[in-house]
């Protein structure tokens, strides 16, 4: 029943990638499932919450919160006929599932966002609930591809066919969505790699690359790129990856997740761009009108103009021992909304600025 599509609020919710986490990362030490399912009163489905309950370490605490590991996101449950957007029936759901929760300290959501399959999420009106300091990186194309194109500035857009025209003079140059699992998992072998050591070379700890994200990703890769849930766009000469980019998609919404880009001869075509407007391409053709660049917020991904959705978070004391560190939590929270403060923090980087004004005199 809730392997529908449908239900998948966004392309984080979907069976290939819960599936996957809950088989590999849901079976790290420390964690432990904890799938809660909320039903009407009238029997029809309502809510399926795809949480764990985990470890902090470093505050000693046992945590309840979405499947995520810093995979995820859109943190929202998946929805049914019964789901409640407006937030006075949504208390009643709510509760129950409260109620359902294992033993834990404190409940931690994080990057929800502001809506659900259209309607509002009432996730963000509940008592704890906070900004997220992440945003989405959301890309429209409204009309004709030619038409996103133009909205961009003309310097930007001239130099996109340029590299294009640079990648396909080589022998074999092609970009491709891949659709064959077996394909897809030997491009993914180089991706990996690729990445790697992109991240060493500047300085990032790849998390990625340990044991349980590698299967959860390679098993991730050959189910959703089977069932259409998984887009990977390809830059390739002949079986060697040049570029490529993992994107999710419930089949209405599509998010990006993962890119790579070969070094090298390779950087003269920008191949981590070109594989990034290749498949935007690619799936405005298949009627697509919006993507997600995800939460990270780099230079690049506003020459493609993105705007910013911003997304929400929630924490609540489970225990007596979790309310210390929903207090300070609340606390910081009442500060940055604090004119008094924000006035304060003005202030003094103003000074700084002062200081650090070289004297003219010599």
């Amino acid at each position: 029943e809730w392997r529908d599509p449908a239900r998948a609020a966004t392309p984080f919710q979907t069976g290939a990638f819960l599936g996957s986490w809950y088989e590999t990362l849901g079976h790290e030490p420390d964690v432990k499932p904890a799938i809660v399912e909320v039903r009407a009163a009238d029997g029809r489905a309502a809510a399926l919450w795809p949480l764990v309950c985990y470890r902090n370490h470093k505050q000693k605490l046992w945590e309840v919160g979405f499947a995520d590991g810093e995979l995820t996101d859109n943190c929202v449950p998946l929805t049914g006929e019964g789901f409640a957007h407006d937030p006075n029936a949504f208390a009643a759901l709510w509760r129950a599932t409260m109620m359902a929760l294992p033993p834990a300290d404190v409940l931690r959501f994080a990057k929800s966002p502001q809506e659900i399959g259209g309607s509002p999420n009432p996730m963000t009106s509940l008592s704890g609930a906070f900004a997220d300091p992440l945003s989405r990186h959301i890309v429209d194309m409204p009309g004709t591809f030619e038409e996103y194109s133009a909205s961009r500035t003309t310097k930007f857009s001239k130099e996109q066919r340029r590299v294009w025209r640079v990648f396909t003079r080589n022998e074999g140059a092609a970009f491709e969505i891949q659709t064959d699992p077996s394909r897809a998992l030997m491009l993914f072998a180089q991706f990996e790699t690729l990445q790697e050591a992109r991240m060493r070379e500047i300085g990032v700890n790849y998390r990625l690359g340990a044991p349980a994200y590698r299967e959860f990703s390679r098993r991730l890769i050959e189910r959703g790129v089977a069932d259409g849930s998984v887009v990977f766009g390809a830059l390739t000469a002949g079986d060697e990856l040049v570029g490529g980019l993992i994107g999710l998609t419930n089949g209405r919404d599509v998010a990006f997740v993962r890119i790579c880009f070969a070094p090298g001869k390779w950087t003269a075509s920008s191949p981590g761009r070109l594989v990034l407007e290749k498949t935007i391409e690619a799936l405005h053709a298949r009627g697509f009108r919006s993507v997600d660049l995800s939460v990270g917020d780099f230079p690049y991904k506003y020459d493609f103009g993105v705007r910013l959705e911003p997304l929400s978070g929630l924490l609540l004391p489970l225990s007596l021992r979790g309310r210390p560190t929903w207090a300070r939590h609340a606390v910081r929270q009442r500060l940055k909304k604090s004119a008094w403060v924000r006035a304060l923090r003005d202030r003094w980087a103003a000074r700084g600025k002062k200081a650090e004004i070289p004297n003219s005199a010599g």
